[in-house]
This record gives C-alpha cells, sequence and structure tokens, in this order.
C-alpha cells in the first residue's frame, strides 16, 4: 500500500454510518482462519507490526477477523495504562488491505487511496493488560465498485470487539489503482524517497505521549501552537523505506502528538479521531504542522484541530476529541 489517504470535505469524529449490502460485489474464495497474515497483505515490512491474524467471509459483503494488539510494542506504547490511540486506525487499514487483497480481487502491487479514516473507541474497554488483547473485527462492505474483477473502490465499516464489548467502530473508503494509474499520478515523484540527514530537535517526549525522545515527530518552532514534522530512522513501525511519500499513519500519530503538545499539562487522551488528507506529503519538503482548540459537539469534551501544510498547502486536516479531566 502507498499508506496514501486523500479525501475531501471536513471529517469530524461521529458514529459511523450504518453500511448496507450491495449489488455489485464480487464472490471470492470462502473460509479463511490461518493463525498468520502474509506481511504483504497488510503492508507491512516487519513481522511485529502485523495486527490482524486471520480472516473469513460470512456472505457477500460481511466478513469476521481476528486481531491483536501488543502490550510491549517498541513503538505503539501504552498511554496512561491504556492501549495508544493510533493501534485502531492501523487495524482499520490493515483489516480492509487484507479483505481487498484475499476477498475482493486486488493484486499485491497495487495502490490504495485511503479515504475518510474516522474511528471513535470507547477508553473503559482498552486497558491493557499483561499480554497481547485479541479482539475481533466484523466488517461489512458497502459501495464496491469493480473493475475487470478487481476492486476499484468501496466503504468499509468496522466494530471492534474485546471479549464480546465494543472497543471502537469506525469506517474508512478505500480507491484502488494499478501500478500503470499510480505512475501517471505520481510522475516524478514516483522515485522520491526519505533522505537521511541531521534532525532537528525534538520537543521534550513527554509532551506528546511518546515513550522516547527518537519517537518524537514534532520539532519546535517559536509558537507554542505551530511544530516542524521530523521523522527519525528509529520510526520503522511508521515508516516504510519504499513509501515514494510520507506514509498517511505517521502523519496521524503527528497529528495526536500535536494535539497532547497543544493541551499540556492537561492530560489529553482522545477518544475519537477523524482525518481529511487532501494531497500527498511529499519527502524533501518541510511540513508544518498547527493545532487550535476548536468547539466540542460533546459537553464535557475537548476537541483539537491539527493541520499539517507543506509550502503553504494544506495536506491534511485531523480533529481529535477527548473527555475533559475532571468529567
Amino acid at each position: 500500500m502507498s499508506d496514501t489517504m486523500q479525501v475531501s470535505g471536513t471529517i469530524q469524529p461521529r458514529a459511523p454510518l450504518q453500511a448496507q449490502s450491495n449489488r455489485n460485489r464480487r464472490t471470492a474464495p470462502g473460509h479463511h482462519g490461518k493463525p498468520g497474515v502474509p506481511q504483504e497483505f497488510v503492508h507491512r515490512p516487519f513481522v511485529d507490526d502485523i495486527l490482524v491474524t486471520s480472516w473469513r467471509r460470512l456472505d457477500d459483503s460481511r466478513f469476521s477477523l481476528a486481531a491483536q494488539w501488543p502490550h510491549d510494542h517498541g513503538y505503539f506504547t501504552p498511554v496512561h495504562g491504556h492501549h495508544h490511540l493510533i493501534l485502531t486506525g492501523e487495524t482499520i487499514r490493515q483489516a480492509g488491505l487484507l479483505l481487498c487483497h484475499t476477498e475482493l480481487g486486488v493484486p499485491v502491487g497495487h495502490h490504495f487511496i485511503l479515504g475518510d479514516l474516522v474511528y471513535t473507541t470507547h477508553p473503559e474497554h482498552l486497558a491493557v493488560g499483561s499480554g497481547p488483547t485479541r479482539l475481533t473485527i466484523d466488517v461489512t462492505c458497502s459501495r464496491m465498485r469493480f473493475r475487470a474483477g478487481t476492486l476499484a473502490g468501496g466503504h468499509f465499516n468496522m466494530t471492534i470487539r474485546k471479549a464480546g464489548r465494543i472497543v471502537a467502530t469506525g469506517y474508512s473508503d478505500v480507491t484502488v489503482t494499478s501500478p500503470a494509474v499510480y505512475r501517471r499520478i505520481r510522475g516524478e515523484r514516483l522515485t522520491a524517497r526519505r533522505a537521511l540527514g541531521p534532525l532537528p530537535p525534538p520537543v521534550p517526549h513527554q509532551l506528546t505521549g511518546s515513550a522516547k525522545g527518537r519517537d518524537v515527530l514534532l520539532s519546535p518552532t517559536d509558537r507554542p501552537d505551530r511544530w516542524h514534522l521530523r521523522i527519525a530512522p528509529g520510526h520503522a513501525a511508521m515508516v516504510n523505506p519504499a513509501n515514494d511519500h510520507i506514509p498517511g499513519m505517521l502523519l496521524l500519530d503527528a497529528a495526536q502528538q500535536a494535539a497532547r503538545a497543544l493541551t499540556a499539562p492537561q492530560v489529553f487522551v482522545p477518544y475519537a479521531f477523524g482525518t481529511e488528507f487532501r494531497r500527498y506529503a511529499e519527502h524533501g519538503m518541510p511540513c508544518t504542522i498547527v493545532a487550535q482548540h476548536v468547539p466540542s459537539a460533546l459537553p464535557s469534551t475537548t476537541t483539537v484541530q491539527v493541520t499539517g501544510s507543506q509550502e503553504g498547502e494544506p495536506v491534511f486536516v485531523s480533529t481529535l476529541t477527548a473527555l475533559d479531566a475532571r468529567r
């Protein structure tokens, strides 16, 4: 996966849409229940970063998947005793990719544009235990579009459960492009790769909820609500060296770090996360991250909007909502 996310409109945290059955669908092979998932099906270069463990088809538009969240991952470290917020988004991403490749006819090597990535978690069910957290994921596909037997786009609605209790709900929209189309879209940028060089200093890792300084994606500026994006070599869990642009999941993590830094010393642990990606985040260009408080739709909550820009043009906008600490 190119890890590209590109959507239009402003995405606010909200209850996921109820997916409806789709008439234009392709029936793929049936049950799959293997304990492991090939790395190429979830586009992760390291086995330890694979969250989805098995899958099976229920009918033409519904699937059941199993996943597990690590309790001691080197990057997705727990925050205040709860699983890292980005794990939910990464699980949704991996589940959609897996189904595209195994059940919906998308060959490995095709590229994905992931849009409207929106999810809401239930923090009371996200406490980290002494071992991995085992999960089930119910997926309903709708608005599926096929071209020559291969998925061209669709909507994935997901409910994630732990021991039968809902821990998160969310959805994403996916557009699939062939390698030839992707080459035309990217042009000369297709060969761009992240250049390793001197890094600007990070903000204190305690402000961003990061375990270590090398995990911090923000470098300070002369304003407390503005930062420069920094990507250290230690971000193997979030950066695929083969990517010709900055991965969308890394930008999501930068957004939640900025929201935490803006609200510090308040404890800001978001439960809802919605993101709009407007263009590719390019290697070799400074990326400015700005966070601001915005009105919350619900009482006793705090909402922060984070925008990332390159050359004065917005790349992404994320909206994060957390329960107030004194609720």
